[in-house]
């Protein structure tokens, strides 16, 4: 029976490099068509449309800074 060294580890890794970046992708093209899709939604409604920088708009920002005592 082979030994197998480190080829096992590398592939794995390549693996995974693979999968991340296929999901990256995915996500991407996710993210794109809702907001594609919500901007449609919001004109055929006739609804304001909010419109986000390009930071993420799913992370919830305090509007003035938190005092603590």
């Amino acid at each position: 029976m082979p030994v197998r060294t480190e080829g096992a580890g590398r592939s794995h890794a390549d693996f995974m490099r693979a999968a991340n970046d296929e999901l990256t992708k995915f996500e991407q093209r996710e993210r794109e068509f809702r907001k594609k899709d919500r901007d449609e939604r919001a004109e055929r409604l006739q609804l304001p449309v909010e419109r986000y920088d390009s930071e993420d708009w799913r992370v919830r920002k305090p509007s003035r800074p938190i005092y603590r005592a």
